[in-house]
């Protein structure tokens, strides 16, 4: 079914400033922690790289579609640091970004561990007016539009975890600033970045030498007082072969699967839409790499 360009991307600029999220939301964020919370960076004591890509809404001109590259490492005994580059559209909207992390880890009782972190963040916002079929030309939207916009901002994250009883939990917020974006005539469309704060929760354990259980949840708030939460359970198999169940509250249910050898990790996902929106697209498609260096293999690898 086809949509005018302009319809699209007003309608999903809208739908983004009210209710959803401004922030990459990917279902398999739980293969890499830091894609949600940046205190991550240097739990692991390997060298993590992961990537990933999303398309939402499948079948919908204009829908949104992400794309991100980061990594993460301890160094020292208590420090860690982490990059990522992003990159998102919605219509004829694209903001293209770099991340920069750094993490100072406390040691508690045992094998107990604390990670703060702040993260420095920058920002592209672009318009591809060369997309937009408008009838008027002198359309008031886009009377003034600015074609590019750079944005700074900062993340911030705590990270508690137990390497022994592999449990974890965390709290990050995202786009502290605040800051307006002014692309478009703020006459008739003004939109701002809202703060986001995630938190994570999960735990995993080993049942025996060949199946592995994995439960995590995200519950995420949005200062327009939107919540929505993930709640996740995965089984692995032989220590290679995952499958998983997602359920985010009034927005889809989300099939999974994975193949992990030794040190690399494979995951797909496919997210179908509970909302109004479903009626018109078939789901949405998600890739997850994730590549951990001097990692020593197994199931429970979070740490």
């Amino acid at each position: 079914m086809k949509r005018n360009s302009l319809f699209i991307f007003l309608f999903l600029i809208a739908f983004s400033s009210i209710k959803a999220q401004q922030i990459d939301n990917y279902s398999l964020y739980y293969n890499d922690l830091y894609f949600v919370n940046p205190a991550y960076a240097g739990v692991t004591q390997d060298l993590m790289v992961s990537g990933a890509v999303k398309q939402k809404w499948s079948g919908l001109n204009g829908a949104p579609a992400y794309q991100t590259v980061g990594a993460h490492m301890r160094f020292m005994d208590n420090m860690g640091a982490g990059g990522r580059i992003f990159n998102s559209t919605i219509g004829i909207e694209k903001r293209t970004g770099v991340e920069g992390t750094y993490a100072y880890r406390l040691q508690l009782n045992g094998s107990m561990h604390l990670s703060m972190a702040l993260s420095a963040s920058l920002f592209q916002y672009s318009l591809d007016k060369t997309k937009v079929n408008a009838k008027d030309v002198d359309d008031l939207t886009f009377v003034n539009a600015r074609d590019k916009m750079i944005v700074p901002d900062f993340n911030f994250g705590v990270f508690f975890y137990d390497e022994d009883k592999h449990y974890y939990t965390g709290l990050s917020v995202y786009q502290l600033m605040g800051r307006k974006i002014t692309l478009l005539n703020s006459e008739n469309l003004e939109n701002r970045q809202l703060r986001h704060y995630m938190f994570t929760g999960g735990y995993f354990m080993d049942i025996n030498d060949n199946i592995g259980i994995e439960t995590s949840l995200l519950l995420k708030f949005i200062e327009n007082g939107y919540l929505q939460l993930d709640f996740n359970v995965t089984g692995t198999f032989m220590k290679m072969f995952s499958v998983g169940l997602s359920y985010r509250t009034d927005n889809a249910v989300v099939a999974m699967i994975g193949l992990k050898a030794d040190k690399l990790t494979f995951g797909y996902a496919y997210d179908y839409t509970l909302m109004d929106i479903g009626k018109y697209s078939v789901g949405s498609h998600e890739l997850f790499i994730t590549y951990r260096f001097g990692s020593s293999g197994g199931s429970a690898t979070k740490f």
